[in-house]
């Protein structure tokens, strides 16, 4: 039945997945700056998510503080370390690293395709930019986050989506250098919209903050939940959890719950 499809609930975590993960790859790269080419280019267990997959190139500004890099994976699908396959490019530009107040931050993939299956590949296109607003009353940098972005399946049906985010470093702000990121663990507020892969629109709000942990053995978003209302349908509210590391969530609609697999 219509009333009870999961279609849009299931792309819009898609997408807040795939987004999520080109911010993870821009900020290690930030992060390690010139000195951590090398770094990206070889050893495994060096960078979950660029591996030796990928080459930097790293333009620094005049500023020192800032430049540009472009991270590109090549143009044959390949397995990175956190079991992801993907091809081509993400910019970069940026102002200062991910850990200084007020740095800006956006990425803009080019012909960039990611996915689980090397024969079932999205490509991703858009443009996100993160704000880093300093410290707040807890003592957690947060940051505003902007997207607009495109998501492409191997039959070339499209889903698009818009965000405007808050995220919060919960833990792991003290844990520098290239495997620093493993312990990092965020949360996400804010609103979204877009159009499924069948071209049927929604919005969508956070009620409970989602969180997210880098640690390679997790990677789904492990708790929180958001309600997404379809276009003239009921609302359906999907719970990501408890906080296991798992690709299981639940979704509600008219107090029917069906259990999902996230992807």
């Amino acid at each position: 039945m219509k009333e009870f499809d999961t279609q849009s609930s299931q792309d819009n975590s898609l997408a807040e997945a795939t987004f999520n993960d080109i911010m993870e790859i821009a900020n290690q790269a930030i992060e390690n700056g010139a000195s951590g080419l090398s770094t990206y280019r070889s050893g495994k267990s060096q960078s979950t998510f660029l591996s030796n997959c990928a080459t930097l190139s790293i333009i620094p500004d005049s500023s020192g503080q800032g430049g540009s890099i472009v991270i590109d994976f090549g143009s044959y699908s390949c397995l990175c370390d956190d079991g992801r396959y993907r091809k081509g490019i993400i910019n970069v530009s940026y102002t200062a690293t991910y850990r200084d107040s007020g740095a800006v931050i956006t990425t803009n993939p080019q012909n960039y395709f990611v996915g689980r299956d090397s024969s079932n590949l999205y490509q991703v296109s858009g443009t996100k930019t993160v704000v880093n607003q300093g410290h707040n009353a807890a003592g957690h940098l947060w940051y505003t986050i902007d997207v607009t972005g495109e998501l492409h399946d191997r039959n070339n049906a499209v889903m698009t989506w818009t965000s405007q985010r808050n995220r919060e470093w919960l833990a792991g702000e003290s844990t520098m250098g290239t495997g620093g990121y493993i312990d990092d663990v965020y949360s996400i507020t804010g609103t979204s919209s877009g159009t499924t892969f069948e071209a049927k629109s929604y919005t969508a709000n956070i009620s409970k903050a989602l969180v997210f942990k880098l640690d390679p053995a997790c990677r789904h978003i492990v708790e929180g939940i958001f309600e997404l209302t379809p276009s003239g349908l009921p609302t359906r509210t999907l719970d990501y959890g408890n906080g296991d590391c798992d690709n299981d969530a639940t979704i509600t609609v008219n107090g029917a719950t069906f259990n999902i697999k996230l992807r």
